[in-house]
């Protein structure tokens, strides 16, 4: 309850879908995009080849931001409420709860109340880098499952290291959440999961042997032999004794895991397959790294990066505030749980080591993260400060209170610590809430809606990737301004010209250059008769309804061409970033 009422805090608006002219569009347009191509038959699979953007040419849209159980909620949402709405600000506190109540409840039997509900906080409602990346990067904000699939891992690991009963339910949701995993950001929060059981799993394989190898053994075999007798024997009398006492959760757990199964893996490997078909290897890739050092920035007045620009010092790529910063005084914590469990080296050496993995990353100096495939697409290393919360979390819950007054001094000061840290971050990040969509763009783009036609024609549009390409070609004169103008598709229900990909391949935009659009999109040309025969010809070929003409990235001499060109607006309006917009119809 805590947690739903500090995330709707930080939503602040649940008014209208959200909105802002950048990349919180994105996430919105993948969920009406998903809506629109989720097919059956009878496994999931989405229709990537359409022409429902770079209109009419077409093109593959294998490169959107997915995460799929955000996109299956929208779906849910859009068609049963009928069309858009509020639905990712609900989804973020969903996944802010999950995040929470699930930390407690995988942790509570061992370590207690107090740390898992103080822990449920640390890594939902006061994950610093989570809460300032919503909403404007969903994708890599929302983390739920692969922190609960962390901290199931973990618990595994220590219950195998000290010698605890597992039970067959614990080991099936283990599983179910490796799954769950799938339905979230593919190249970047997905793999976080995935890496840490990746690392974690030789550790637990040599605890399990040390454990249970030699337990028993069958006259008249071999020692091999009975080895493997004893083993089997062991297992199945383990099975047999848990579906004795809990068949109805088991079979609630492998109907869980069929479900989960049915609804990702299918949409998974379609977009995985899909993806590695291109090459990217002659396209110039971003290259953010993130320093270690930033660990040690504290979350306090005059020193976080909201007040104290440490790029020019670390010389290295900043995006957002809590990159590499998880608040001091979790690192403090994490050192002093560490040192009280570094005999029992099963229980922190993974943690330690995808810690290690993730902080040195640099993408050209030592690419750790490209060791998995995974992280085939990842391009910022900073991004793994979403797990940093999980990961140092963890190695502070063996912190025991201290009996002498010393150390009760020392946890005083660090408990004050955590407390103006949750607090500077938290209520800096509150003063900001989300960007919805106005009253005034809802109404003109319904007018849009209801104009014949299969498309609009954004003059002028944007075609781009995230990795620069369209870009140095002139097919996006206009980038900050209009990088998500085709996302406003999702209210009017067209097909457009335009469109932002985190990655673009080169081949993908070569009709654009084939048939000569970067000259007519040059800033401040004056349009010959040959252009204006083109372009009417293009629009009326193609069936489009009409145009949204971009009053605010046009000289008035080219507004006034256009107005006479094709008469005076229907609409007009306002979009974020992009400004002023009016709707031209084709006369018919």
């Amino acid at each position: 309850m805590l947690t739903a009422l500090l995330g709707s805090w930080i939503v602040g608006d649940f008014r209208h879908p959200l909105s802002d002219g950048g990349d919180t569009d994105q996430f919105e347009y993948v969920g009406y995009f998903f809506s629109k191509n989720l097919l059956f038959n009878p496994f999931p699979h989405l229709n990537l080849l359409n022409t429902q953007t770079f209109y009419p040419y077409g093109t593959n849209q294998v490169f959107l931001d997915w995460g799929f159980e955000r996109d299956y909620w929208y779906t849910f949402c859009y068609r049963i409420v009928g069309g858009p709405g509020p639905y990712l600000q609900y989804y973020y506190v969903y996944s802010l709860v999950i995040a929470s109540v699930g930390t407690f409840v995988i942790l509570h039997p061992r370590f207690g109340p107090l740390k898992s509900f103080t822990l449920g906080l640390i890594v939902s409602i006061f994950n610093f880098y989570a809460i300032y990346k919503f909403p404007v990067h969903m994708n890599v904000c929302v983390g739920h499952w692969t922190t609960l699939c962390i901290v199931a891992t973990y618990r595994l690991l220590y219950d195998a290291t000290t010698e605890r009963p597992i039970s067959l339910i614990y080991i099936l949701v283990w599983m179910w959440l490796h799954v769950q995993v799938l339905s979230q950001e593919l190249a970047y929060v997905a793999g976080f999961a995935l890496t840490f059981t990746t690392l974690a799993f030789p550790v637990l394989v040599v605890i399990l042997y040390r454990r249970f190898w030699n337990i028993g053994f069958a006259p008249g075999l071999n020692p091999v032999q009975n080895q493997w007798k004893s083993q089997f024997t062991l297992i199945l009398s383990y099975i047999q004794e848990q579906w004795n006492n809990h068949r109805v959760g088991i079979l609630l757990c492998l109907l869980m895991l069929m479900v989960s199964l049915y609804a990702y893996l299918p949409l998974t490997l379609q977009i995985a397959f899909t993806a590695w078909k291109f090459d990217f290897s002659a396209v110039p890739e971003l290259r953010a790294w993130s320093h270690p050092l930033r660990l040690l920035i504290p979350h306090l007045p005059g020193f976080h990066t909201f007040h104290f620009d440490y790029t020019p010092h670390l010389r290295d790529t900043f995006e957002s505030y809590g990159q590499g910063s998880p608040g001091l005084y979790l690192v403090v914590l994490a050192g002093i749980g560490w040192w009280q469990i570094r005999r029992r080296v099963s229980i922190w050496l993974p943690i330690v080591l995808m810690l290690t993995v993730c902080l040195l990353y640099h993408p050209v100096v030592l690419p750790t993260l490209k060791l998995f495939p995974w992280f085939s697409f990842n391009r910022h290393g900073g991004r793994a400060s979403l797990i940093y919360p999980v990961l140092l979390g963890l190695l502070a819950l063996p912190v025991q209170w201290p009996r002498r007054l010393p150390g009760q001094l020392f946890g005083l000061v660090i408990l004050g610590l955590m407390v103006m840290e949750w607090y500077t971050g938290y209520v800096q990040r509150i003063i900001y809430p989300a960007n919805v969509a106005s009253d005034n763009l809802l109404t003109y783009c319904a007018i849009v809606r209801k104009q014949p036609g299969a498309a609009v024609l954004d003059w002028p549009f944007c075609t781009v990737g995230g990795d620069g390409v369209g870009s140095k070609e002139g097919l996006c004169p206009y980038y900050t301004q209009q990088n998500a103008v085709f996302t406003f598709r999702r209210f009017y229900d067209k097909s457009g010209v335009g469109q932002y990909f985190g990655r673009l391949h080169p081949d993908q935009i070569q009709p654009f250059l084939r048939d000569g659009w970067p000259r007519l999109l040059t800033p401040g040309r004056a349009f010959t008769a040959q252009d204006w025969q083109f372009l009417d010809t293009f629009l009326r070929k193609n069936n489009f309804a009409g145009i949204n003409l971009y009053l605010d990235l046009l000289s008035p001499q080219q507004v006034t061409l256009f107005y006479q060109h094709y008469g005076q607006p229907i609409a007009e309006t306002k979009f974020p970033a992009a400004g002023r917009v009016v709707f031209l119809t084709l006369k018919r």
